[in-house]
């Protein structure tokens, strides 16, 4: 097996986009992560991924060019960083993310584990914590890890470039939409790549779905879906002022954050001494819009011990 890495000094800490070279494969495989959040009644994986700030490009320039990276977070639903037990949420014990390194001719999960007091230092929310999405400042712990002796696979972050509206592309109601990350029981666990899947728009695009800022996607989803990403379906093609605009490589949208099913909770019953609680599922999900990370980090409010 072949692997295709890519070595970092803390000096070119520059990262080339889709369009430098990356394919779609790479792009989706590589900017999501398993993580791993444990408290003191066990372990629940989920899924995070990166987000990015570039410097600005050579105004003197056309064309695609190299970037230098000013800081990276880690992208996630709060639930996932502050998970609750008997309703109430909990500081975990640990908190880890991982990268994928080469190990003779296999890949395994290399975590990096955050404690509690790092976790406080570096995790951001928003100031209304019914927001369901958290970042974590990771720039500094990624440079430093790929700087080490070992061989790791790149990774790909999204950035404000990616949101909707950038590269003329637009959205609305019905689109068709993909959903990235780690389904707990299911992945690729050899190749450690994530599940892609697909779904489409549920609900009005930019309007706050019962107030709140998030919308609707119809897709069944699984547990350890939690803080995947979700980016409109690429495509190479746009209209653009009633012309079609092609693009040399597909282009695609960061949508949002999903963090799970909305469910309805029935009148409990007494059934044989029992008092049973239905739960309601509609099959759609629930997914946090992508402006969200920016006003985390530059108005989020970090945890207190």
């Amino acid at each position: 097996m072949r692997f295709k890495t890519l070595f970092f000094t803390l000096a070119l800490a520059c990262i080339a986009g889709a369009s430098l070279g990356m394919n779609l494969d790479d792009t989706f495989h590589f900017m999501t992560t398993l993580v791993v959040t444990s408290t003191p009644v066990g372990q629940e994986q989920s899924t995070g991924f990166y987000y990015q700030h570039l410097a600005p490009g050579d105004s003197s320039k056309t064309g695609p060019q190299w970037r230098a990276v000013q800081n990276t977070w880690l992208v996630t639903n709060r639930h996932v960083i502050l998970p609750k037990i008997d309703g109430k949420e909990v500081m975990p014990t640990t908190f880890a993310f991982h990268l994928r390194r080469i190990d003779g001719n296999k890949l395994r999960w290399d975590p990096i584990t955050l404690t509690k007091e790092e976790l406080l230092k570096r995790a951001r929310f928003h100031k209304h914590s019914e927001v369901d999405v958290a970042v974590v400042d990771v720039h500094d712990l990624l440079i430093n890890k790929v700087k080490g002796d070992g061989k790791y696979l790149q990774w790909y972050s999204v950035s404000p470039d990616n949101f909707a509206g950038q590269n003329n592309i637009n959205v609305q109601a019905s689109d068709d939409i993909i959903v990235i990350g780690y389904p707990r029981g299911f992945y690729d666990e050899v190749n450690l790549y994530p599940i892609v899947k697909s779904g489409i728009i549920a609900s009005r695009w930019g309007t706050n779905f019962n107030g709140k800022p998030y919308f609707l996607i119809d897709a069944k989803l699984f547990p350890g879906s939690s803080g995947s990403i979700v980016l409109s379906k690429p495509t190479d093609l746009v209209v653009k002022d009633g012309q079609v605009c092609s693009a040399k490589e597909k282009q695609f949208a960061f949508l949002g954050i999903f963090s799970g099913e909305p469910i309805k909770l029935e009148r409990p019953v007494e059934l044989e001494g029992m008092i049973i609680t239905e739960k309601t599922g509609f099959n759609v999900g629930v997914v946090w819009y992508a402006n969200l990370v920016e006003e985390i980090i530059s108005n989020g409010e970090s945890l207190t011990p």
